[in-house]
């Protein structure tokens, strides 16, 4: 299963595809919100990777439009955060978890069973009879 990771660039980048890999997903990355936009409109990505400091941080403003661009879509917002306002409201935005990004190897157990609970999550919400007739009706 696809993970979308929507973080700046740096060496945290090659950690989080790590965990990803290690969860057993297939991690694609994104720099941009228009990057990111395109691939939610074209890929099947069922779970999204978001940073707070994505795209200038104002990831309060994207969540909803990804929200949009795929209902399904599990948004797990990495944010080093204690602001109880800024989680209300990504949580009243509709994120799937909020988790500390991992700084090593060791901390990404956390992310990892959050992973595996949004895959887990995802795969239950796909329907067998939809996914065999939506090409019949133009939809992914």
């Amino acid at each position: 299963m696809q993970v979308l990771i929507a973080h700046p660039t740096g060496a945290k980048n090659t950690l989080l595809q790590t965990i990803v890999d290690n969860a057993g997903c297939d991690p694609k990355q994104v720099h941009t919100f228009s990057d990111a936009i395109d691939i939610l409109r074209e890929d099947q990505a069922p779970i999204l990777l978001l940073s707070e400091n994505f795209d200038r941080g104002q990831v309060l403003e994207l969540i909803p439009v990804f929200k949009h661009l795929r209902k399904g879509l599990k948004i797990i917002l990495l944010a080093d955060t204690t602001s109880v306002g800024f989680l209300r409201q990504a949580r009243a935005a509709g994120i799937f978890y909020h988790a500390l990004p991992p700084q090593d190897s060791d901390d990404g157990q956390e992310l990892k069973l959050v992973l595996e609970c949004a895959r887990e999550a995802s795969e239950k919400q796909k329907s067998p009879v939809w996914s065999r007739i939506a090409p019949l009706f133009g939809a992914n």
